[in-house]
């Protein structure tokens, strides 16, 4: 009969005190991004840009819009927060070129925030997402098309894809990279439909089918050629 092994109890309070300290590390990592999140929720709310993107009318062409519109475009991206607005705005006030430039500085400024607070700082509302479909799709397709194809099809949870590429540990540049390649061309595209359009009180109104359908039409593209690149490298391993 074998004789039954020792079990050191002074090893339960070591192991208690790491369990405590990880959950005390994750508890305050929670709350600084709560913290965050709330003072960029109040601001973004107090400025009334939200419901009234005519107001960054009165603050004319010069470059304090146009850092007001990259600040306020990066937090609606780095929190989930309603940025359509500024796709409208921007080509209002600026030519297009130029609010091309804006609007994707602050789509990198959100993505890039939005992927740091997900992979390096955590907390209970980023890790809701941790096994949702969207980060085990990115988990298995991440390469650069794959990326750009989502992130330039119109109407995409840009947000949730920024949390949900942190999760998937996607590498940074490459992320950021193909956002910015595919928010430059969707920008430029929206800004375009702005100036042509006249009477337009959304970006919904600026936008025709033929426009949408494009850029679908690229998304689908794009990721038919992630599906094929995958497929010739898995026959050729």
């Amino acid at each position: 009969m074998s004789k039954p092994e020792s079990i050191d109890v002074q090893e339960f309070p070591v192991a208690l005190a790491g369990e405590k300290v990880g959950a005390g590390t994750g508890r305050w990592r929670a709350l600084v991004v709560l913290g965050i999140f709330a003072v960029a929720l109040a601001c973004y709310f107090w400025s009334g840009w939200w419901r009234t993107p005519e107001r960054l009318t009165e603050m004319g062409y010069g470059v304090e819009a146009a850092v007001a519109i990259i600040l306020m475009m990066g937090f609606a991206w780095a929190f989930a927060l309603p940025a359509s607005a500024f796709l409208f705005v921007t080509p209002l006030l600026f030519p297009p070129h130029i609010s091309t430039l804006i609007t994707t500085a602050g789509v990198a400024l959100g993505t890039t925030f939005g992927y740091a607070v997900a992979r390096w700082v955590g907390g209970p509302w980023v890790e809701r997402f941790r096994d949702g479909r969207l980060s085990r799709f990115l988990s298995r397709h991440s390469s650069f098309i794959a990326l750009f194809g989502i992130r330039i099809a119109p109407g995409g949870p840009h947000g949730f894809v920024n949390y949900a590429a942190g999760l998937a540990g996607i590498p940074l540049f490459r992320f950021v990279a193909a956002t910015t390649a595919a928010m430059a061309i969707k920008s430029y595209v929206y800004a375009q439909a702005v100036h042509n359009t006249v009477g337009a009180r959304s970006l919904g109104d600026a936008l025709n089918a033929r426009t949408m359908l494009s850029l679908t039409a690229v998304a689908i593209l794009a990721l038919a050629g992630h599906v094929l690149r995958e497929r010739f490298r898995s026959r050729e391993s």
